[in-house]
């Protein structure tokens, strides 16, 4: 944490206030968590808009938090929005003594909520304290999540909400932090693939409730990367090396699989062409390619499996051979596959590799709606097309080495790609999606 722009204040009375703003596009539709902690009581509020920006929703989740508390109330907030931290506490006295201009005398933006703001912190006690978006901190991740739901609560009401229902987060007791369960935790993994070293020293976690992107060249590792989470490679048994799934140091791979949904180009290229639609569709409580006369299927299981079909719009598939469909019909049937036991985390290898434009355009939407239903998405790919407005994270991997991890808006730049990628690229975008052209 920087606590830079902060002044001392007693502890007695001490609110805790740990907010947070998310845009999916920008601008777009966005949203704002807050979290309230005074002493053993825990307060959560969130909300969003249609049309707005990050700034606005970083903006609004104080303003709606400084409502909610004692005005004689001594408070501490907590930020990842350095353009809040900085604003409120450094900014806004010269702005204000220009009459909301800006120092090359241009209207301040925002300046609505910086009014309102303004006029909440008079004559309060506040220590502004920023802190490192995506952490690791368990209220500031809970915020976050707070925001993500506004956000797509207001995109699918298409009008401002407050107070929706907030994302499922595991809790250890009432009252308490939320937990952010590793989904994934691999600690200091040297990994072979044959005789090549892929991984010397990686470390990585992915947590429930997150959208993130693994990003990198032909060569980086991702393919190791999920035969690491599919069980397929093992790391060498260092002291130092630990490799955690769902929070078990040696899960079953049966369990795992049927608590995270791959979708691959790799599983598309090799699946049986002779299986049928529905057969595809039902493998999946097997992790199976195609089904087999050993394996057995209940009424439900064949029931959820033709409800998944339906959902994806596949129904129609039932019956035909695999190798007989189109690439994203194909497609379709696996995101079946994976959907079929209603695991809590989808990965997404490459997911569009193969698809023509209107097939992408709609495979992707049915990515976006898994988000927005709650799923925990791992997106590997190298083509910057396919991440979704929701991804948040975006994990930088070049020579089996993890090169940034942070914010989207952080090293999604010009400059990030093109030393990731060793060429020149010019990167545009459009609400909320991205685009790489060569500089």
């Amino acid at each position: 944490m920087d606590n830079s722009a902060c002044t001392a204040i007693p502890n007695r009375d001490m609110i805790e206030i740990y907010t947070d703003g998310a845009c999916s596009g920008n601008p777009g539709p966005g949203g704002w968590g807050v979290v309230v902690r005074d002493g053993k009581t825990h307060r959560e509020l969130n909300g969003g808009e249609p049309s707005t920006t990050n700034n606005r929703m970083e903006l609004l989740a104080v303003i709606e938090a400084l409502q909610v508390v004692p005005e004689k109330a001594s408070l501490r907030v907590y930020t990842d929005s350095r353009y809040v931290q900085k604003g409120i506490s450094e900014w806004i006295h010269e702005w204000k003594r220009r009459r909301w201009k800006t120092a090359d005398n241009k209207p301040v933006k925002n300046e609505d909520l910086w009014r309102r703001l303004d006029s909440l912190v008079s004559g309060r006690v506040v220590e502004w304290r920023w802190v490192k978006g995506h952490d690791g901190h368990p209220d500031n991740e809970r915020a976050d999540a707070l925001a993500r739901a506004g956000l797509e609560w207001a995109r699918q009401a298409g009008k401002p909400v407050a107070n929706v229902p907030p994302p499922l987060v595991k809790r250890q007791d009432v009252g308490a932090s939320p937990t952010f369960r590793p989904i994934l935790d691999i600690r200091h993994a040297r990994v072979y693939r044959c005789d090549t070293l892929v991984f010397s020293n990686l470390s990585f976690t992915l947590r429930e409730g997150e959208h993130a992107v693994v990003l990198g060249p032909n060569g980086s590792g991702k393919s190791t990367l999920l035969k690491l989470l599919a069980g397929e490679v093992h790391p060498m048994p260092l002291a130092e090396t630990s490799i955690r799934l769902f929070g078990e140091e040696h899960p079953n791979v049966w369990d795992v699989r049927k608590r995270l949904g791959m979708v691959s180009y790799e599983l598309q290229r090799d699946y049986l062409v002779g299986a049928k639609g529905l057969d595809v569709v039902l493998s999946g409580f097997y992790a199976s390619n195609d089904t087999y006369h050993h394996q057995q299927f209940s009424e439900e299981q064949v029931g959820r499996a033709r409800e998944v079909m339906a959902e994806l719009e596949i129904a129609s598939l039932g019956e035909r051979q695999f190798g007989h469909l189109s690439a994203g019909e194909q497609r379709r049937l696996l995101l079946g596959r994976a959907l079929v036991h209603d695991p809590p985390v989808l990965v997404f290898d490459e997911p569009t590799s193969g698809l023509d434009l209107k097939a992408c355009f709609q495979y992707l939407d049915l990515l976006r709606a898994q988000m927005c239903q709650g799923k925990t998405v791992l997106l590997v790919t190298h083509h910057i097309h396919e991440i979704p407005p929701e991804i948040d994270r975006v994990v930088l991997l070049k020579g089996g080495s993890i090169v940034a991890d942070g914010p989207k808006g952080e090293l999604l730049t010009d400059k990030r790609l093109s030393e990731l990628f060793d060429w020149p690229i010019r990167l545009l975008s459009v609400d909320g999606w991205y685009q790489a052209l060569r500089r």
